[in-house]
């Protein structure tokens, strides 16, 4: 029987708050088995960019446009404070807990996103994920804990988005473990039917026939997709829960 990993993922939003952020590690670390842990953006990049007279432009469609200056930023809110804010609890909580970004141990390689149609700036897809060297941290009782911060191979940083680096870690990790992939979300307390009620259990023939109907907000549909696309490539699950209901796992949704 293979060991099984959870791969917890939270947004920014919900790490930078420090009266929950205490509460949220302490359920981080009464999860059996090994864990990972990866982190994302929220408005404290945006806050100290206001302090710093730094400008964040978006595009069209909302998205950040990752210049020089704003890359520059987002490497030391979130690979600095906020990374090294969660190991120090970790650590207090008793866990061998490291901090990392995807460019340390060369972890998560990616191509820079291209211009066209949209140029984001410094903006990363994932290539590759060095596997083994995770495997290594883990089956020493490391816990790693990740921001998503990337490289091209070419000595230059480029920004990820978090959802997507939680995934494609947890899809190389499934050649070695029982991954559960769990996304801690700040607002809903999981996918939510136009009715506004929590779906419990959703698999793909089931997403399919609500989605037909109507029944699934749209706003869902993505990282519902993603979720199943991480099903296909071996995840055994993944949770959609709501970040203070952390504590009980049986709520929420879970994709199978």
């Amino acid at each position: 029987m293979r060991k099984k990993l959870t791969i917890v993922n939270v947004d920014g939003v919900v790490v930078e708050d420090p009266q929950n952020l205490r509460a949220l590690i302490r359920d981080f670390a009464a999860i059996d088995g090994l864990k990972l842990f990866v982190h994302g953006e929220g408005t404290m990049a945006s806050m100290v960019a206001e302090k710093m007279g730094i400008t964040i432009r978006q595009t069209s469609d909302g998205r950040d446009i990752i210049d020089d200056r704003v890359m520059d930023l987002v490497t030391m809110v979130y690979g600095g404070l906020v990374n090294k804010r969660l190991v120090a609890i970790m650590q207090w909580r008793g866990l061998n807990a490291l901090g990392l970004t995807g460019v340390d141990l060369n972890l998560v390689l990616s191509n820079k996103v291209p211009v066209r149609p949209v140029n984001v700036g410094r903006v990363g897809t994932v290539r590759r994920v060095n596997s083994s060297m995770l495997i290594k941290l883990l089956e020493e009782g490391v816990v790693p804990v990740v921001a998503p911060l990337t490289h091209d191979g070419k000595g230059n940083l480029l920004n990820g988005d978090v959802k997507m680096f939680a995934y494609e870690i947890a899809r190389t990790l499934t050649i070695a473990y029982d991954v559960t992939i769990i996304n801690l979300l700040s607002e809903e307390n999981g996918v939510l039917t136009n009715a506004n009620s929590v779906i419990p259990l959703l698999r793909r023939a089931q997403y399919k026939a609500m989605r037909d109907a109507g029944k699934i907000k749209p706003a869902d549909y993505t990282i519902i997709d993603n979720a199943l696309s991480a099903i296909d490539h071996g995840v055994s699950e993944v949770v959609l829960i709501n970040a203070a209901r952390f504590s009980d796992l049986n709520g929420g949704t879970h994709i199978r």
